[in-house]
């Protein structure tokens, strides 16, 4: 009986190395974990995703959980998540960053993933940003914002793009639907991978034009580009 439960409650194999977990592991095996290739635990404007931000009075930097290692165990991990639809995966990743970053959130009023276009969400059929916000929200008790940062315009993948292209392909494509439930507040940006940072940039230069709000980043991953 308490050896079906556990197997109920925690998945039979890694998702990166499929050797079978014990008991207290859940999807990634701690040797695989340790071995995952980490950026810096800090959110500022000089870690290695906060640099690839423009000078911004509202910024107060971006960090990350993991470097992404192409055709590694990293990558292999976001396409779980992102192409394998693995929902419970995707919390359990955000409670990770949430454990990892925990101690740098404690200014922070309001969780916001980075929006979908709805089309693009009913595709897929999930946001993988909101996914890592539910985790992060689990660990943290910081609430979750999805529905004032919206993305209205739906744009071409950025996959392929250069960073010229990428910045031209967003622009104008989120808005703020209620810009005073934002004034003062401390806002965490979330996303999955951050590549050039576009996205991310026009997220900020729409949310900054709010009086008084700061915001900050953070990233499961950092792509090498």
């Amino acid at each position: 009986m308490l050896t079906d439960l556990i197997k109920i409650g925690f998945p039979q194999n890694c998702l990166s190395c499929y050797n079978a977990l014990v008991q207290s592991e859940k999807f990634i095996c701690s040797s695989c974990y340790f071995y995952l290739p980490k950026g810096e635990l800090a959110i500022r404007t000089n870690t290695d995703s906060g640099k690839l931000f423009e000078e911004n009075d509202s910024f107060l930097g971006a960090g990350h959980l993991f470097d992404f290692d192409k055709e590694g165990k990293t990558q292999h991990l976001l396409h779980e998540l992102k192409y394998n639809s693995n929902l419970p995966f995707g919390e359990y990743l955000g409670t990770l960053l949430g454990s990892e970053f925990q101690a740098l959130l404690s200014d922070i009023d309001f969780l916001v993933p980075v929006p979908l276009h709805p089309k693009k969400e009913y595709k897929r059929g999930f946001n993988q940003s909101h996914l890592l916000g539910k985790g992060i929200s689990s660990v943290t008790s910081i609430p979750i914002s999805s529905n004032n940062l919206i993305r209205t315009r739906f744009t071409e993948t950025q996959t392929k793009k250069n960073k010229e292209e990428r910045k031209m392909n967003i622009q104008n494509a989120f808005e703020v639907r209620s810009p005073q439930e934002f004034e003062n507040k401390t806002l965490l940006l979330l996303d999955d991978v951050i590549t050039t940072g576009s996205t991310l940039m026009e997220c900020i230069r729409v949310l900054s034009s709010i009086e008084g709000i700061q915001i900050k980043a953070l990233f499961l991953a950092k792509a090498v580009y």
